[in-house]
C-alpha cells in the first residue's frame, strides 16, 4: 500500500520539493537532526496544549488553566503550569485498564515532596491559602532585622 508512496518519494527531485514546501511556509529540515529538534518542540507543543485541552475538568471558568501558552510541554506527554513561586501545577496522563486515557493533575511544592491530587480549581485555591496563611504566619514570628 505504501509502495507507491515510496516510489514517489524515491523519483522525486528533493529540491524541487524542499522549495514547493518553503513556498507553503513549511520549514524542511535539512538533516536527522534538524528533523527531531522539529519533533521535539512539536512534542512539547502538543503536551501544552494536552495539559490546557483537558484543563476544563478541573477548571469551567475556562480562564486560568485553558491558556497553552502559560503551560510548558515536556516531550513524555507531561506539562506543567507555573502558579507561584516553588509552587506548579503537573499534568500527566495515564491509560486505565480499558485503555481510555485518564488526565492527572498534581500540585508539586517546593516544600513537600508529596504531590497533592487536583480534582477542581478550589484544591488549588485551598493549597496556595493555606500556604500564603503559613507565609504570613511565619513573617510575624521572625523578627525584623531592618
Amino acid at each position: 500500500m505504501l509502495a507507491p508512496l515510496r516510489r514517489h518519494f524515491a523519483q522525486a527531485d528533493v529540491a524541487e520539493v524542499r522549495a514547493a514546501a518553503e513556498a507553503r511556509g513549511v520549514a524542511v529540515p535539512i538533516g536527522l537532526t534538524e528533523a527531531l529538534d522539529q519533533v521535539v518542540a512539536a512534542a512539547e507543543d502538543d503536551a501544552a496544549r494536552r495539559a490546557a485541552q483537558a484543563a476544563y475538568r478541573i477548571d469551567l471558568s475556562d480562564q486560568l488553566l485553558s491558556n497553552p501558552g502559560q503551560w510548558r510541554g515536556y516531550t513524555p506527554g507531561e506539562a506543567s503550569y507555573y502558579l507561584a513561586p516553588g509552587t506548579v501545577l503537573h499534568y500527566g496522563r495515564e491509560e486505565n485498564e480499558r485503555g481510555t486515557p485518564e488526565h492527572r493533575y498534581t500540585l508539586l511544592t517546593a516544600d513537600d515532596p508529596t504531590p497533592v491530587p487536583v480534582t477542581n480549581i478550589r484544591d488549588i485555591l485551598d493549597d496556595l491559602t493555606l500556604r500564603l496563611r503559613k507565609t504570613e504566619a511565619l513573617d510575624e514570628t521572625v523578627p525584623s532585622t531592618v
